[in-house]
């Protein structure tokens, strides 16, 4: 009887010992676990993603996109991607290719149809509309790389909770290191039981906010935890993008191949 009784005191002061830890989890940590889960149990090495992309302006006007992404990912860090616009036919045969870095800046190239020639996106060029999209080029290159910014990369700090779409979330604010960004700082939303972005607030060098992306629908595939729907605003233009992802694979066996300058050219296999 004094055994399970000492069994018992000993559950209790478990739970209450990870509840205090739960509870005194600084951003830094909570973004580390989910780092943690996303090389782990929630690893992948490939993704391939059809996607249907929503214009709208101010006005209510729309125009629409449809694309392949194909993603993979290295053990060192890196990570590639390209895309192929297959619809409306102004922009079929567009394709983009994008390698992330490790600790230096992301290659991006753009091949043009029209024009017959690839161009790389220079630095200058980062700031611009992806494709009349409310994302930039820096935006792809952000969204590549922040689930594994380390404090080194921006600094983060737990500023609360509120819930996103009725899901309870941590409050996090993002402060990156890198100057060169148009950030000053983003804000997200990590939900707190799947460990994932619910949203991002993104705010610029005089502290206003300039857009906000929303992370919808997400289901798991397999143990991976994936968004089917994408919502960027940009708040002075009164613009939005929706992103919906009607089909979403992992581990495919992708080939290397496929993520060169050489099959921007050539589109989808």
């Amino acid at each position: 009887m004094r055994a399970r009784r000492r069994y018992v005191l000993f559950a209790l002061a478990g739970l209450i010992l990870w509840s205090r830890q739960g509870f005194t989890a600084s951003g830094r940590e909570l973004l580390d676990q989910a780092r943690h889960l996303d090389e782990t149990t929630r690893q992948w090495t490939d993704r391939t993603q059809t996607m249907r992309l929503t214009i709208h302006d101010a006005a209510g006007n729309q125009r629409r996109r449809e694309l392949q992404v194909f993603t993979k990912r290295d053990g060192d860090g890196r990570e590639r991607a390209i895309s192929f616009f297959t619809a409306p036919a102004e922009v079929d045969g567009t394709a983009f290719l994008q390698w992330t870095h490790p600790g230096r800046e992301d290659e991006q190239w753009l091949y043009l149809p029209e024009f017959r020639r690839t161009r790389q996106i220079s630095a200058r060029l980062r700031d611009e509309s992806f494709v009349g999209t409310d994302f930039t080029y820096r935006d792809l290159e952000i969204l590549a790389e922040i689930a594994r910014w380390t404090e080194d990369d921006a600094r983060a700090s737990l500023v609360g909770d509120e819930a996103v779409g009725g899901s309870p979330c941590h409050r996090i604010e993002l402060k990156p290191v890198a100057e060169d960004l148009p950030y000053d700082r983003i804000v997200l939303w990590l939900d707190k039981e799947k460990l994932v972005a619910r949203k991002l607030d993104f705010h610029g060098r005089d502290g206003a906010q300039v857009k906000s992306l929303l992370l919808e629908d997400i289901r798991d595939i397999g143990a991976i935890p994936t968004p089917h729907r994408l919502e960027m605003r940009t708040l002075a233009k009164g613009s939005r993008t929706v992103v919906e992802l009607p089909e979403v694979a992992y581990d495919s066996g992708l080939s290397d191949d496929l993520f060169t300058q050489r099959y921007l050219e050539r589109g989808p296999p």
